[in-house]
Parts: structure tokens; sequence; C-alpha cells
């Protein structure tokens, strides 16, 4: 029993006992798309053109009147619906029976890994696409994708909005970066697809983002309308590479960006919102056919200057099948009447507007979706996860992914002999520190802090360092950067850095000893960095980014395991 769980052959298990029953007499499930159609009035189309957020986690009237009222075509669920996987199956299982006269939703979620998680126990929390891109091992992103889209089914979900399928060409670029696998688009690509295919044999509907491509900007779009200025050549070889293997291997989904492509879309209406970018570029020249969904409406590079309402009609006008309203539920119900009233005056025509309901139809179909005989999965199926087998696929992520890109006068590893003073705002990093080399001190740091804060850890660690052979520090931000780069300057004593975040933060430091990038701060990149520093793991990771004209993509120092024996 226990071999088998472990197994592979548990993909399939897991698969076949805890999906969602399938009734042979349900009335959406035994129906064609067509027919369903058919039978829809012109508020339940209307309904299914978008995805909605809400707040809470449990159930009320409010959400009640939110999802039936609206007849939404999917929901999606943010940290601040989940407390734990019970609690979330529950909200799952009630939203299912209240929508059981409707069509039924897609339930989606965010969960990328890395910077972005939204479910952070007893699934799959992966360490992100840039570990997952310094392995560059496609199988492992397969096995990745697959592992993550079973846990998310067990849990009840149906739809996951990842992975991202940016090129991060820009070293600045606020918004992508690490949730990117790499800067070169071949790499994207490959890691990309492998991903998507291991979701979706999973059954779990994929939503690749954010078409056409936002790693080249400097902007975030959640707060400001960034634009891409390279030509269309370019645009094609780079941040569309990705997509354009992503739609060969099948994808079902794709988000479109709220940017500006000023060589595609000359008058800079926003990509979510351009017919040129998604009916002429998406559905014509990329012969896409899958469903295409906009990023939030309410980010502030739409709303600031559009208005959710109009911005939608437009949206549905150029070629999107749904829009995600997810925050204000007042922008909602104006998301809704707008949408509404532009199917009642002929706007958005009745062809255009069925020519969505069948793609969201038959890709509900396709995903088991349509059954609303759903029953409630009980407490002890949910015990089998957190599923043994998927943890060992990212813990293999996490210690592929560690990247040693400096390494001078060998520091690494770091062997039993050395005093080491260990400083770093992560308790677990401290901790696991502690017990793989008893003879070193530990210091925490601020994850934040103020300018008054910061002096004084600065000056607490000068003080200190001069008593040690090094100090290795966990860094993740942009404040712990500015500690190394200060403390460089007042120390002699050797200094490792590990970060636990964007791998440009090099740029701050460039004169440290040691440099090692692990791509995320989840537990498992903490815990295989720990490791890979005293010489437990092998170190094999490559850049999947450039740091600068010294330091290539494709650039990793390997070391071997067990060199301090």
């Amino acid at each position: 029993m226990i071999v088998f769980f472990k197994s592979p052959v548990f993909l399939v298990f897991a698969l076949l006992v805890f999906a969602p029953p399938v009734s042979a007499a349900n009335f959406h499930r035994a129906q064609e798309p067509e027919k369903i159609l058919q039978g829809m009035s012109l508020e339940q189309k209307i309904g299914q053109l978008m995805m909605v957020g809400f707040g809470g986690k449990k159930m009320g009237p409010e959400i009640e009147k939110l999802v039936k009222g609206l007849h939404v075509g999917a929901i999606a669920l943010y940290s601040r619906n989940i407390h734990d996987v019970w609690q979330l199956r529950r909200l799952i299982d009630d939203l299912r029976k209240v929508m059981k006269d409707e069509v039924q939703p897609f339930i989606a979620i965010d969960q990328e890994g890395g910077n972005v998680v939204r479910i952070h126990s007893r699934v799959s929390v992966l360490p992100g696409s840039m570990a997952l891109g310094a392995t560059r091992d496609p199988v492992l992103a397969f096995l990745a994708g697959q592992a993550q889209g079973i846990d998310l089914r067990m849990v009840g979900l149906n739809m996951n909005l990842a992975p991202v399928l940016d090129t991060n060409i820009n070293p600045k670029n606020p918004v992508i970066n690490v949730r990117a696998f790499g800067e070169k688009a071949s790499l994207v690509a490959q890691m990309g697809a492998a991903f998507i295919h291991g979701q979706q044999m999973a059954g779990l509907s994929t939503v690749a983002k954010h078409f056409p491509g936002h790693g080249s900007t400097i902007k975030d779009s959640h707060f400001s309308l960034p634009k891409i200025t390279m030509g269309k050549d370019e645009l094609y070889a780079t941040e569309m590479l990705p997509f354009r293997k992503a739609f060969e291997a099948g994808l079902d989904a794709v988000m479109t960006a709220h940017i500006q492509v000023p060589a595609i879309e000359a008058d800079g209406t926003p990509a979510s919102m351009s017919h040129e970018i998604v009916t002429g570029l998406l559905r014509k020249r990329m012969a896409f056919d899958g469903l295409v969904i906009t990023d939030d409406l309410e980010m502030r590079a739409i709303s600031a200057k559009h208005g959710v309402g109009p911005a939608a009609v437009k949206a549905i006008l150029a070629g999107a099948d749904m829009v995600m309203v997810i925050w204000t539920p007042a922008r909602k119900k104006e998301v809704f009447d707008a949408l509404l009233n532009a199917a009642r005056d002929g706007t958005i025509s009745t062809k255009r507007l069925d020519r969505s309901i069948l793609r969201i139809l038959r890709l509900k179909q396709r995903r088991g979706v349509l059954d609303n005989t759903h029953t409630a999965l009980t407490p002890k199926k949910l015990s089998f996860l957190p599923n043994p087998y998927h943890q060992q696929i990212t813990r293999a992520i996490a210690i592929r992914g560690i990247t040693l890109v400096k390494n001078k006068n060998s520091l690494i590893p770091i062997c039993g002999d050395k005093r080491v003073l260990v400083v770093s705002p992560y308790k677990l990093f401290r901790d696991e520190m502690a017990k793989l080399l008893p003879g070193s001190d530990t210091e925490p740091i601020s994850l934040v802090s103020s300018k008054s804060r910061r002096a004084s850890e600065l000056r607490r660690l000068v003080q200190k360092a001069s008593e040690y052979d090094v100090v290795l520090i966990g860094a993740t931000n942009v404040y712990q950067a500015w500690l190394v780069q200060q403390l460089r300057h007042e120390i002699k004593t050797p200094i490792v850095v590990v970060s636990f975040g964007s791998p440009y933060l090099l740029r701050f430091f460039p004169a440290v000893d040691a440099y090692i990038c692990t791509y995320s701060y989840q537990a498992s990149a903490i815990i295989a960095a720990t490791k890979a520093i005293v010489g437990l793991h092998s170190i094999t990771g490559r850049l999947p980014v450039s740091l600068g004209t010294r330091y290539p993509a494709g650039r990793g120092l390997m070391v071997r395991r067990g060199r301090c024996r």
C-alpha cells in the first residue's frame, strides 16, 4: 500500500477516486454545449462571461446573491478565501451547491508557486518558475505541473491561473521577475509547454499568462499602463514564442495583459481590449481557439482610464471570452449591466456572444466542470494530502534549482570547522543552519525596516563579524541588499549571500565572496539551500537569466555532494 501510494500509479488512482463523480442522468453533463446554449437566457449567457472574486471564507447570503444573481461563469479564490484545505473544500462544495441549477462555474485559483501561492500547505507548493528554469529539465516541469494539478483537483478546484509564460527580458521588471522561467524565450517555451501538459493531463484547466508578454516592461499594470517598445519581429521571436509553443501543446486558455503594444496596436489601446491583438493576432495569425480571459479589469492600468464596465464591453468586442472582476462588489454589477445592455442593444451581437459561450461550455465539458451531481469530498479522503510523491518532486526542484554564481576561494561548501555568523530574516534558515553547523551563531534581521532600525542592525553585524570566519546572509529584498552592500564596506570577513528572491540582487553587492540563488523563499527552497551550503547536496543549477556580462544565462558553478567529509 505504501509503495503504491508513493508510485506514479497513484497519479491515475487519485484522478479516478477523488475526481467529482459523473452522472449520465445529469442534465448539463448529458447534453452537448450547443443544446445547453439553446436553453440559456440572455442573463445566464452574460454571467458566463464573468470571472469574479469575493471576500470571506464561508458561504453567506451576499456570496450566494453574487454568484447566483449574476449567473457567473467562473469564481477565482485567493488567500482571503482560504484558511486550510478542509475549509477551502467546504467553501467549494457550498459554491457548487448554490449553483446546482446553473451552469457549473470554473473554480479557479492563482497558484503559481514561488512568490504567488494561495494555498500554503498540504498541496504542492512549488519553489516557483525560475527555480524550475534553473534546473533546465522539462521532465521535472511536466511532473511539477501534474503534481500540482492533481493536488488542486483533490481540493475541488478545476482551473489554475498559471503558469506565467512571460519572458523576463528586463532585469528591472517589477511584476514578473522570478515568476518567469527565465530570460530566453526558448527556455520559457520548453519549460512552460511541459508544465502545461502535465497540469492539463491531471484534468485541471490551465490559463497561461500574460499574452502577448509582460517580460520586457518596466511598469506594473496593477498600478499603471506598461508599454512594450520592441518591434513586431522581435516581439514574435521573444515574448510570443512561449505562447505559440503552448498553443501547439493544446493550452486550454490564455490571459491577456493590460499593456500597450504600439508595434501591433498603434493607437495605444491595451492588449486586453485590442481587436487587432486579440482577434487579429491571437485568433487569426496564431490560430488560438481556446478560451481568452482578461487580467483583472480593476487593475489601475484599466480602471483609472477606461472604467470597468466600458472596458468589459471593449474586451468582449476585441475577442475575449471572459472578463475578470475580482475585488469590488459594485464593479461586478457594473460589468454585468454593461455587458447585458451591450447585448440587448446589439453592440455585442448574438453571434459574437454565442461564440464565446460555446468556447466556455466546451472547455467546461472537456474538464468535467459541467457535472452538478457533485458529492462533497470527506475529510478522510483529504487526509491523503500531502502526497509524499509530490513532495519529492517539490524537493527535487528546490535542490536542482540551487545555483552557485560566485565562489571565491571555494567558500562553498562551508564545513563544520568554520565559525559562521548566519544572518537572515527567515527563522527557518537560521534554525536549519544552526543544526547543520553547530558551532555557528545566528542573528535575526528585519524583513522590512525603518532607517533607524537598519542602522542599528548594521552596527550590530559590524561589531560581531570580526569574530567569525564567514558571514552567511540570507537575503530576499532590497533592504537586505542594502545591508550586504554596507557590510561589505565595513568588514574584511568573507561574505556569502543566499538570495531567496530576485537573482538580480547581486548588482547591489558585486564584491561579495560567494553568491547563491534559490529564486524562492518557500520552505523547500530554504531547506535545499542550507543542505547545499554544507555539501549535503550537489549544486547543479544554471542561471536562467543574465546577471550582467560577467554572469551570463547558463552559468552555474558545480559543487559535488560530500566535499566536507
